[in-house]
């Protein structure tokens, strides 16, 4: 298809520069938290206005907090300012993953991955949903590897970030700290105190992890973000060698809940949290962050408790998560007001409690660069958006009326180098700092998403969305249980009245941003079906066409 050539081509300088190139705890999966109080909008520094939105805009602010905007959404957002909708959203119960595992009658080997498209596609509580998935690429677990066949642990792992998207972070992090998912991926279960008889010392997987990636970050940070340098320039560091040690000595003795012996179990318990054995835990004194010191005597569950304190009252860890949760949600180039704004609801927000997540990701939405960035800097502002969620964004648009239970598209990772708990590494599918090569990194800008994107995955996205739309809907799938079939019969009613058709599927999928040149080639490509019953193909060319330029592969 020479149209489709011709825009695939130019990908990668539409998207350079819309990134600024021109410039586990066992509980029943029923039992959510209750919602700590929303932070009011006022209180967050350079809040934007919580005045009526647009369609254009509600579709911006559906962008940024559901895995696709959909019609009614927009229709019933637009005309009130976005603090209802979040607040709305985070008074909503959680749609569970391990819920929606044991309903479904799928039973291959990873159908959890199927459940969690499911659940991406049809949840009401899409902001949690949204949330919980960028928490996944920062508390990264994977079925990379021994946790393979463990997908009740791995559902159960996702609901625990799916109840805590919203809490506080110090108790997200314990229970991280204690998850069986998370004891097997980074080592931590059967974590032995030392013993130079045996010639063992602690592991120290875990505990490099949680202070790297999971908490503080290597560099000593500002409340924007930047960071803290020494006279000659270098970024002071946040811990030594012998900080990860002495954490790794704290987080000894913990093992699966069921293990009948410490050193080699055959029990596996991947859902409730571990338990200690005291006798493996190293009961010597440690030195931890900012030289606090653990005394020597106490109980593993005393030395965790003052380990997970000293790490939650960092001060690098709010502009580490903050700045973390905007890259994945709202703008890959944050300004450092903006990061310095919501890190200070983290470090205390409007009722005085320390790193309340619901009140940061609040802060983070409701931030005047977050709903005005697009106007106000729109060569820096933006994201590209990961190939899950430009497949998600069809499937939500043009919702299917069900989803057969027999569904698969678990084999996503092979095609896409993207799948819900699925990484490669520790380190997610792409690193926070990864600058594409050329005008991005020139300008001294990042780029996150651009490491999985090359010719080969931009070709996969390409014909991944081919076939979920043009081969995938309700004029031309007929009981095939395996696939979606998107819904049609909204456009196929205004397929008569061409700018009528692409009005609408200019705000569905663009946010009312078609550009002149991108609307000329869809025209010209439904002019050319002008064969007999060719209705739905040129409604599903169209959708195709626009789903897959480069235009609707960047967020804005």
């Amino acid at each position: 298809m020479t149209i489709r050539i011709k825009l695939l081509l130019p990908l990668v300088a539409v998207l350079v520069s819309a990134c600024g190139g021109n410039s586990g705890t066992g509980q029943s999966s029923t039992n959510t938290p209750a919602i700590a109080p929303a932070l009011p909008a006022t209180e967050v520094n350079n809040a934007a206005p919580d005045t009526p939105l647009s369609k254009e805009e509600a579709f911006r602010l559906l962008e940024q907090t559901t895995f696709g905007a959909r019609l009614n959404d927009i229709d019933s957002i637009a005309g009130s300012g976005p603090e209802k909708w979040i607040d709305d959203q985070m008074t909503m119960p959680a749609t569970f993953m391990s819920d929606g595992l044991r309903q479904s009658a799928n039973k291959i080997w990873n159908e959890y991955v199927n459940v969690w498209w499911r659940q991406a596609i049809n949840a009401d509580d899409q902001l949690r949903q949204r949330t919980a998935f960028a928490l996944s690429q920062i508390f990264v677990v994977s079925a990379e590897g021994a946790l393979g066949s463990e997908q009740e642990g791995l559902a159960n792992y996702y609901d625990m970030l799916l109840r805590h998207s919203f809490g506080n972070y110090r108790d997200l992090i314990k229970e991280i700290t204690l998850s069986p998912v998370m004891g097997e991926y980074l080592s931590m279960k059967g974590n032995h105190k030392p013993d130079a008889e045996l010639n063992l010392r602690p592991d120290e997987n875990y505990a490099r992890e949680l202070l790297q990636l999971f908490s503080i970050g290597l560099s000593m940070l500002n409340d924007d973000g930047t960071t803290i340098n020494d006279d000659g320039g270098v970024p002071l560091p946040t811990y030594t060698q012998d900080t990860v040690e002495a954490f790794a000595h704290v987080f000894t003795g913990w093992h699966f809940a069921n293990a009948e012996h410490f050193r080699w179990p055959t029990n596996k318990d991947f859902i409730n949290p571990m338990v200690v054995w005291p006798e493996y835990h190293d009961t010597g004194e440690k030195t931890l962050l900012n030289g606090f010191v653990v005394p020597a005597g106490q109980s593993a569950e005393q030395d965790l408790d003052d380990a997970l304190d000293n790490i939650a009252n960092h001060p690098n860890v709010g502009p580490f998560i903050v700045k973390h949760l905007i890259t994945k949600m709202i703008t890959s180039n944050p300004s450092p007001q903006y990061v310095n704004d919501v890190v200070q609801v983290f470090n205390e927000n409007a009722q005085g409690e320390r790193g309340n997540l619901g009140s940061t990701v609040k802060a983070m939405l409701m931030h005047t660069e977050a709903r005005e960035g697009h106007i106000t800097n729109p060569q820096v502002f933006g994201k590209t958006k990961e190939p899950l969620m430009r497949i998600l964004q069809v499937w939500r648009a043009f919702s299917p009326n069900s989803i057969h239970k027999e569904f698969d598209y678990s084999w996503v990772g092979n095609e896409l180098q993207q799948a819900p708990l699925g990484s490669p590494s520790v380190f997610n599918f792409f690193t926070p700092d990864y600058s594409q090569p050329g005008t991005i990194r020139n300008s001294g800008l990042v780029s996150p998403e651009f490491e999985i994107l090359d010719e080969s995955s931009m070709i996969s996205i390409t014909s991944r969305l081919l076939a979920n739309s043009l081969w995938s809907h309700n004029y031309k799938v007929q009981n095939d249980g395996q696939r979606i079939a998107i819904n049609i019969d909204r456009e196929m009613d205004l397929e008569s009245n061409p700018d009528a058709l692409l009005d609408h599927l200019d705000l569905l999928l663009l946010g009312g941003r078609m550009s002149d040149e991108l609307r000329h080639e869809v025209v010209r490509l439904m002019d050319s079906r002008d064969y007999k019953n060719a209705a739905s193909q040129r409604v599903a060319e169209a959708i195709f066409l626009i789903s897959s330029s480069p235009e609707a592969a960047v967020q804005r």
